[in-house]
């Protein structure tokens, strides 16, 4: 009897983590500049239908979907 422990493993990690970013430019070879939070810049690849700027999710390198437009709050505890 084989079992595949390492597959039921790798479905309980996580995949590449998923953060909010702002588009503010949609370049013209299909990637899209984005600023982190943080207030970091880099190119994420693919471009939504919206016009810049709005808040995308980038996954993996790659904008995946429409973000919220809610305002960055920090609270200490």
């Amino acid at each position: 009897m084989q079992t595949e422990l390492w597959s039921q493993f790798g479905g309980l990690v996580a995949g590449p983590p998923r953060y909010l970013a702002t588009v503010f430019t949609h370049n013209a070879d299909g990637t899209s500049s984005v600023q982190t939070y943080e207030g970091g810049t880099m190119r994420a690849l693919g471009q939504l239908s919206q016009t810049p700027p709005y808040n995308a999710w980038i996954q993996d390198g790659r904008v995946v979907d429409a973000g919220p437009n809610l305002p960055l709050v920090t609270l200490e505890v």
